[in-house]
């Protein structure tokens, strides 16, 4: 180890089910703090291959397949293990499972412990279908016990709403998933008359996001628009519901399907935006959704795609300025080539994103409050 390196700061940004190279943890939280030049990092998460090491940053897996019940028991030895061999003056946990062996650790290593609240995992319970009210009732019991535990110096809310959802969590700093990159230059335009236009649904895949309803509204647009492509990628972890959306495509192949069991890269999604006329967001409005700020939203709006959404009132503030998309109703497939058609005749990006929906613009609050540990 050089001489500067040993004069860095240990740093353990640390998971248990997000990818090793997850797109907040490493992304964002990660590239910040080495941009300092103050840290030595090292990112624990899922990983099925192994992980190349590079300068000033180590990387160790958590779990191989999400789907193990041993593995995840034996991840927390793995953890532990990490902890003390690093020996991390900055621990930052991006998932509650690790909470409580953090916590315990504390006082032996000797570290700050900052929890990234990415999720209301409690509310997000209620997403998925597949959980009956006695196991969701005790899945709400463990979080909130390993959420609870002690010691945490730092809270880090990805949403605003978490502030009002989870008051306990104090003190905090709101860390909004915003766009990690540069907002594109781009003129205000309207679509010009097509046969078909190219339509994105992208990120996590389950039936409380409206992917089948954006689904069954795309199949009507092609009756108008017959050359029009939907491309549907991201992370589906119920296995029921990746039979049903591939159902729901087949015959189509105007659609072409990608629900991955694992997290898919975040830099193969982005690249989908490069010929994408629309982005859709057909989320239901449901409690646990209808507050939150998709990354979605930041990223069509800096890479200049239009959005077109379930008709959340507050994206529709957040669109709205610069002209970034438009409300659909997505259930109502009798006027779907109608809306569509209204949609088409909108001009987009009047004006600029402003700076506010970049990563950037956090990233010295970030480095701030982590600096005051």
């Amino acid at each position: 180890m050089s001489e500067k390196s040993a004069s860095l700061i240990p740093v353990l940004i640390a998971s248990s089910l997000k990818p090793a190279k997850d797109t907040r943890a490493w992304g964002k939280l990660g590239l910040s703090l080495r941009e300092t030049g103050l840290y030595r990092l090292s990112f624990m998460g899922f990983s099925q291959l192994p992980l190349k090491n590079c300068k000033d940053e180590n990387y160790y897996t958590s779990l191989s397949s999400t789907h193990s019940i041993w593995g995840r028991i034996f991840s927390q030895i793995k953890f532990v293990r990490v902890l003390l061999k690093i020996r991390p003056k900055i621990l930052i946990c991006c998932t509650y499972e690790f909470l409580p062996s953090a916590s315990f650790f504390k006082r032996l290593i000797g570290y700050k412990l900052v929890y990234d609240v990415q999720e209301n995992y409690v509310k997000n319970l209620e997403l998925n279908p597949n959980l009956s009210k006695e196991k969701r009732g005790q899945a709400t019991s463990i979080i909130r016990r390993m959420e609870g535990v002690g010691g945490v110096d730092l809270f880090l809310l990805a949403e605003k709403c978490y502030r009002q959802e989870m008051p306990d969590k104090s003190p905090y700093l709101i860390l909004e998933n915003k766009y990690a990159g540069e907002i594109q230059d781009i003129s205000s335009f309207k679509f010009p008359e097509r046969t078909g236009y190219n339509f994105l649904i992208s990120g996590t895949l389950t039936p409380a996001f409206g992917t089948l309803e954006a689904i069954s509204w795309f199949k009507e647009i092609l009756k108008e628009y017959p050359n029009s492509s939907l491309k549907i990628i991201g992370h589906c972890t119920l296995a029921n519901f990746r039979i049903e959306l591939q159902r729901a495509c087949e015959n189509v192949p105007q659609i072409h399907l990608n629900p991955s069991v694992f997290a898919i890269p975040h830099e193969e999604i982005i690249a989908e935006y490069s010929d994408v006329d629309f982005a859709f967001l057909p989320y239901q409005n449901r409690e646990a959704i209808k507050d939150k700020m998709p990354t979605k939203l930041f990223e069509s709006a800096a890479l200049g795609v239009p959005v077109l959404i379930g008709g959340n009132p507050k994206w529709l503030e957040f669109l709205k300025p610069f002209s970034g998309g438009l409300p659909i109703d997505f259930f109502d497939l009798a006027n779907a080539t109608t809306q569509f058609k209204a949609a088409l005749n909108q001009e987009y990006f009047t004006q600029n994103p402003p700076a506010s929906i970049l990563w950037k613009s956090q990233h010295q609050d970030f480095i701030t409050a982590i600096s005051s540990l």
